[in-house]
C-alpha cells in the first residue's frame, strides 16, 4: 500500500515500522530491520535521520544518542532504495532544515514531525513546502500549539497532512495512550489521524484501530533487551509480524455504526428466531391456548407466524386442522 493511498476514506490502515536509530549506526543491522520489517507485513519503514552537532547541545543525552548512532547521508540514501527493492516505502525525521532538503531528494513517502519537532515551526512549514504529505505527531503539545503547527503546514501550502496521536513517555503505560484522541484529532482538524505506539506489547495498535486510526507506526527492533535506544519499547521481528496480523483483523472487525444484517446471517435469523408452532395435531375449530400454541425453532422452509403475533392468537379459532410441530400462518386462524 502507497501512503498517499491512505488519505481515501476506503484505504486500509497504513503500518510504519519505525527503525529509528534501533540500527545503532549500522547499515547491516538496518538492512535486517528493513527486511523484518517487509516480512512483518508493514507498509513503510522510517528512519531517524539527526545531525547531532546541528540540533542537540553536546551534554544532552540526546546527543549522546544521535552521535553515536547515525547513518551518514550516502548510507540513509542506500537504505531508501534497500526499502524501494522490498516493497515497502521509506521515510525519515528529519532533525533540521538542510537535512530535510537533503532528504526530500530522496523522495520519501513523507516527511514525520516528531513531537520533539511539532513546535518548531521552520521546519514544519519546510517539510510543507515540498509538496509532499505531512505526518506530525502531537506528543507534549496541548491544543494550541497542535492549531498553530496544523495552521502553519496548511499556509505553506502542504499537500496532505496527517496526526498522530502519541503520548511522549518511554514506554508508555496504557493509562495514559489516550486513544480516544485519535478520533478528535481527525474531527478536529479534518484530517486522518493515527497512532504512534510507546506502550509496550501489542495490544494497543490494534485497539487503536478500533478508535479510527488510519496509520500506526510502532517500533521494531532486532533484540529488544538490548540496552539504551528504543530497544524496550520496541518489537521484535516476530511480535511485530503479531501487531500486524492484529491490526488487519481489527479493521475488519471494525465495521459500520449502523447495525445491519450480512446475508448469511439473514438466513441464520429464519434458522433460529423463534415463530409459532402448535404443540399437537390440531383439528379445524379448536380454540387456540397457552397449552398447545409453542414458540419453536422451525426448520428454516416451514413458515411460522413471528413470535410477537403470540398474545394475538390466543383464544383464536383454528380455520382448518394444522399438524404437530407445524408452524401457524395466518391462513390457520379465523
Amino acid at each position: 500500500m502507497k501512503l498517499i493511498d491512505m488519505f481515501s476514506d476506503a484505504a486500509p490502515i497504513y503500518v510504519i515500522a519505525e527503525i529509528g536509530v534501533n540500527h545503532e549506526g549500522s547499515v547491516e543491522a538496518c538492512a535486517k530491520l528493513i527486511d523484518a520489517a517487509a516480512d512483518a507485513g508493514a507498509d513503510a519503514m522510517k528512519l531517524q535521520t539527526i545531525d547531532a552537532d546541528r540540533s542537540y547541545h553536546p551534554e544532552t543525552e540526546s546527543y549522546a544518542i544521535f552521535s553515536g548512532a547515525a547513518l551518514t547521508l550516502e548510507e540513509t540514501a542506500q537504505m531508501f532504495e534497500y526499502a524501494r527493492s522490498r516493497q515497502i516505502e521509506p521515510m525519515t525525521t528529519s532533525g533540521d532544515p538542510l537535512t530535510l532538503e537533503w532528504l526530500d531528494r530522496l523522495e520519501p513517502a513523507a516527511h514525520k514531525i516528531s513531537s520533539g519537532l511539532l513546535t518548531c515551526t521552520p521546519m514544519v512549514k519546510a517539510a510543507s513546502q515540498t509538496g509532499r504529505p505531512v505526518l506530525m505527531s502531537t506528543g507534549m503539545a496541548e491544543v494550541a500549539q497542535i492549531d498553530h503547527a496544523v495552521n502553519s503546514a496548511r499556509d505553506s501550502g502542504v499537500a496532505h497532512l496527517g496526526l498522530f496521536q502519541c503520548t511522549s513517555l518511554y514506554p508508555c503505560p496504557p493509562e495514559q495512550l489516550s486513544l480516544e484522541t485519535i478520533a478528535w484529532l481527525s474531527n478536529r482538524y479534518g484530517v486522518p489521524a493515527g497512532f504512534s505506539d510507546h506502550s509496550v506489547g501489542v495490544l494497543a495498535a490494534s485497539l487503536a484501530a478500533s478508535h479510527g486510526a488510519r496509520f500506526v507506526e510502532k517500533h521494531i527492533s532486532l533484540d529488544t533487551s538490548q540496552p539504551g535506544f528504543d530497544h524496550r519499547l520496541s518489537l521484535e521481528p516476530d511480535d511485530f509480524a503479531k501487531m500486524v496480523e492484529g491490526l488487519r483483523f481489527a479493521e475488519q472487525a471494525k465495521g459500520q455504526a449502523e447495525k445491519t444484517l450480512t446475508e448469511t446471517e439473514s438466513q441464520n435469523a429464519r434458522k433460529y428466531h423463534r415463530r409459532l408452532a402448535v404443540r399437537r395435531d390440531m383439528a379445524a375449530g379448536e380454540v387456540l391456548t397457552r397449552e398447545d400454541v409453542l414458540l419453536m425453532r422451525l426448520l428454516p422452509q416451514h413458515e411460522g407466524m413471528p413470535s410477537d403475533s403470540y398474545e394475538d392468537i390466543l383464544g383464536k379459532v383454528l380455520a382448518r386442522p394444522v399438524k404437530q410441530h407445524t408452524g401457524l400462518v395466518s391462513a390457520d386462524v379465523e
